[in-house]
């Protein structure tokens, strides 16, 4: 039997998934997981880039006889950066480094944020790829000695392969692509004095990027595995799983660390009402534009949760954090985009109380919180998206961690007055197998695929009570 790979990185864990189709169901088999987090040792916060591809090397020489076709994707705006040797110059930084924030300042000196927008599509955070790429040409000695620099799935692409080439849906991640071109954006380039010579060529998604027998990892070179580009964004991959590509009355949801809700528009919307209310514009699959809001998501649960097992000395199930929730009548809620949720490291409960004024009698009445105020900027968000594309939606296509809980999507639709359809829970990793099994002729097209996926994920439903 021969198996596509998909490696599917998250901001906390990484996981390697083995695909097959078979009686027309896509059958999987987790062979790798591993939790990783940022390291710290000259005042910046990284990736432990040798953990996270030293895992990647192991998987594929355990299973490579069998793997017919790699995959990645990871999350969006990092990268890594080559020198002229082919060399990984440092471990790539973390979007949530407390520097990125100095290089959005120094974004500001020479464009407004407004301006920036105007030229990308992209919602403006200070986690994103240009503000990144100006500190470290502000402060770094190795930003003259870069040769390429290479988005996330990109680098790891490098290692299978030894090509440098940037996949679009992850470039558009960046703050520095030209939506509407599906180019590196010249004129943003040209004002920031960016060499172009750094970005490499863009390709689309299903594309074979090279072969292991050319990997810059000498024990991998022994296979001839073919690498694809997948949907490398893992939101992009994901999102291409939901019925919002096939109906436009759909929202799509990608719930975990972060909240991506949106829904899929003919072209970029970029305006200047879009920019004040904090929207963005990336590519998704086929060349598709996904309209949506980043929102803090997840992590500020998983980050109470975790302090509160500390302080207890004990873990926490969500069934018992579901329990508690439904029954709490705490009707607190704060904003969860402001910029503390964003920090590498802050206190949970701390920070609530100092946003909503006075501390919470139990510690559990945090999570009501962070639900409620959860759901409230989904729903502020969709009439937003609303506003935009004028039209009314229908339901909700929920996919990712956040699925699995019927309390938040319950909550969600009685707040929204939508129905909700969640899961496949596995959506990044499906749409990842997808797009290579598609490229290997094993799939005829989406059509085919979303037949697949209906018969072998389970999905939920929710109405408004």
């Amino acid at each position: 039997m021969k198996y596509s790979l998909a490696f599917d990185l998250g901001a906390t864990s990484v996981r390697g998934i083995l695909g097959h189709i078979e009686d027309g169901i896509l059958k999987t088999e987790e062979v790798l997981r591993f939790s990783h987090d940022r390291i710290k040792g000259d005042g910046r916060s990284r990736w432990d880039w040798e953990k996270i591809i030293g895992n990647i090397e192991e998987t594929i020489l355990k299973y490579g006889e069998n793997i017919e076709s790699i995959g990645i994707d990871t999350w969006g705006v990092d990268f890594g950066i080559i020198d002229k040797e082919g060399n990984l110059l440092e471990n790539p930084v973390s979007y949530r480094d407390i520097y990125n924030g100095e290089g959005f300042k120094e974004a500001q000196k020479t464009m407004s944020l407004k301006d920036i927008f105007m030229e990308t599509g992209n919602q403006i955070m200070s986690i994103n790829t240009l503000f990144q790429l100006l500190y470290l040409k502000k402060e770094n000695k190795n930003y003259n000695k870069i040769s390429k620099l290479l988005m996330l799935p990109d680098l790891i692409n490098y290692y299978l392969t030894g090509k440098t080439f940037t996949e679009m849906t992850i470039a558009s991640t960046t703050q520095i692509f030209d939506l509407n071109k599906k180019e590196f954006n010249k004129n943003l380039l040209e004002k920031y004095k960016i060499n172009e010579d750094i970005f490499p060529e863009v390709i689309e998604p299903g594309r074979v990027v090279g072969s292991t027998k050319n990997s810059k990892l000498e024990s991998l070179r022994k296979f001839d595995i073919p690498v694809i580009s997948t949907a490398s964004h893992d939101t992009a991959s994901a999102v291409l799983l939901t019925k919002a590509y096939t109906d436009r009355d759909t929202l799509f949801l990608s719930c975990g660390t972060w909240s991506l809700i949106g829904c899929l528009s003919d072209n970029p919307i970029i305006s200047e009402e879009v920019y004040e209310n904090s929207l963005t514009n990336e590519t998704g699959y086929n060349l598709s534009n996904m309209f949506f809001k980043n929102i803090t998501g997840l992590y500020i649960l998983e980050k109470l949760k975790t302090q509160i097992e500390k302080k207890l000395g004990l873990e926490i199930s969500f069934e018992e954090i579901s329990d508690y929730v439904t029954k709490c009548e705490v009707t607190d809620i704060v904003d969860v985009d402001n910029e503390v949720f964003q920090q590498d490291e802050f206190d949970a409960i701390t920070e609530i109380d100092n946003l909503i004024g006075r501390p919470l009698d139990n510690d559990f009445d945090y999570f009501k919180v962070i639900y409620e105020s959860l759901v409230e900027k989904y729903l502020q968000t969709i009439e937003k998206v609303k506003l935009f594309v004028k039209k009314d939606f229908k339901r909700i296509h929920m996919i990712g961690g956040g699925a699995k809980s019927k309390l938040l999507c319950q909550l969600i639709a009685d707040k929204t007055g939508l129905d909700i359809i969640a899961g496949p829970f596995e959506a990044t990793a499906y749409g990842n197998l997808i797009i290579q099994k598609m490229n290997l002729g094993e799939i005829k097209n989406l059509e085919e695929s979303f037949k697949i996926i209906e018969k072998t994920s389970e999905v939920f439903n929710y109405k408004k009570n």
